[in-house]
């Protein structure tokens, strides 16, 4: 792989845009995965599988009921991991992982089958796409890395930045994480 295929690119980008549809409904999906997307034969996506989702203004019953972390470990944010269940941008963790794997061919934290597999991802970052896939460019290393950061606030804000990124790689603001080539040592936040 060099990068991700125009087709790819767009259905990522077709993603990110039912992503933000949803969030603007005030709903945290909270488990997406690839299989929770599906595309109608308009090319428009939709998501399924709410199991796991809560509305960001009603109680959250799920969080009242059980106290460990639900999602799929693959994508599961880290405050996913510590409890949280109210942050939208856990959706974008979980979809910067997804684009990850389209990109690169491999999960960015492995495929933990344990709770505590998913630990390393509050203080390790993936490998960057580049150290997988050479010739990627910046800028795309740079959506995935920015929609994977550990904390929340120096993510993406909102799915529609990431679409917007996504459909206008020439305006991709670039910064370290574009052009990182190794993982931080361990411990690095």
């Amino acid at each position: 792989l060099k990068e991700l295929s125009p087709e790819t690119r767009a259905a990522a980008a077709r993603m990110a845009d039912a992503l933000h549809d949803l969030h603007r409904q005030h709903v945290i999906h909270l488990d997406l995965k690839p299989e929770n997307f599906l595309q109608r034969p308009s090319g428009e996506m939709v998501l399924v599988d709410y199991g796991l989702s809560r509305h960001d203004q009603l109680p959250d019953l799920l969080a009242e009921e059980f106290t460990i972390p639900m999602g799929t470990f693959p994508y599961i944010a880290p405050e996913q991991f510590l409890g949280a269940r109210n942050d939208p941008r856990s959706d974008i963790f979980a979809l910067g992982a997804m684009i990850y794997q389209a990109a690169t061919g491999k999960l960015p934290f492995g495929k933990p089958e344990k709770l505590r597999g998913v630990r390393p991802r509050l203080w390790r970052d993936p490998a960057p796409p580049r150290a997988l896939v050479p010739d990627m460019p910046d800028w795309l290393q740079e959506i995935i890395l920015r929609a994977l950061e550990v904390d929340p606030a120096k993510r993406y804000q909102t799915a529609a930045q990431i679409q917007f990124d996504l459909t206008h790689p020439a305006q991709v603001k670039l910064t370290a994480r574009g052009l990182k080539q190794k993982q931080d040592g361990a411990g690095v936040v």
